[in-house]
């Protein structure tokens, strides 16, 4: 699937949210719970770009940011 480039506003709280390396909920567009404290914006060429998570005991997992369709942070 072809990634489309999401609002700047968006981007702009996701790297908010990594640069406190918030805890963050997320729920995809195929409605996969993921939970987490954002880490890193990643962006890879040919793939798109991601919220990379850290869990403490999964360890990490990206996020692409077009499959996000809910966000919140505690």
């Amino acid at each position: 699937m072809t990634y489309q480039p999401i609002k700047c506003s968006d981007y702009d709280q996701y790297e908010l949210f990594c640069m406190h390396f918030s805890m963050v909920k997320i729920i995809t567009t195929d409605n996969t719970l993921v939970v987490g404290n954002a880490k890193n914006l990643l962006n890879l060429k040919g793939e798109g770009e991601f919220l990379l998570i850290e869990h403490q005991e999964k360890g990490e997992q990206r996020v692409r940011l077009d499959h996000i369709k809910a966000i919140s942070y505690f």
